[in-house]
């Protein structure tokens, strides 16, 4: 197969679990921020939490799936995809803080998701590289 095709699949692959763990995050976030008035900075890390570990099962089962040499989750391969992720996190509440403080829109999940999408990039490079990568 083309390298080429095979790392557009895998990035299409990492953007669907990433869209299935944003789904997961904001329906969270809204139902505790939005509905029942809980603080957002702690509901979005309480949030990125959750996804991330869903997050993390379906990229090592299926995106990258042949790339690591571990087929079997583990603790160290979770801690470095954490690590990796909590950039991601830093980036998103950075965006979420400066989007409340500015614009305070009605709905703070649209902050969120802001966010969510601002960390995207981190995310992949740091999973394909570093995490899910045999080599290292």
């Amino acid at each position: 197969m083309n390298l080429n095709y095979i790392n557009k699949l895998k990035i299409s692959k990492f953007l669907i679990v990433g869209s299935l763990g944003s789904v997961t995050n904001i329906v969270i976030f809204y139902f505790l921020v939005d509905v029942l008035g809980y603080d957002p900075i702690i509901v979005s890390i309480f949030s990125f939490f959750i996804a991330s570990l869903q997050n993390y099962t379906l990229n090592h089962y299926w995106t990258f799936l042949g790339l690591s040499n571990d087929n079997h989750i583990s603790f160290k391969s979770y801690v470095k995809y954490l690590m990796i992720t909590l950039i991601g996190l830093i980036i998103n509440l950075i965006v979420l803080k400066l989007i409340l403080f500015y614009y305070n829109p009605g709905l703070k999940v649209i902050a969120q998701l802001l966010g969510i999408i601002s960390g995207t990039a981190t995310n992949y490079l740091g999973a394909k590289h570093w995490v899910f990568n045999a080599k290292h």
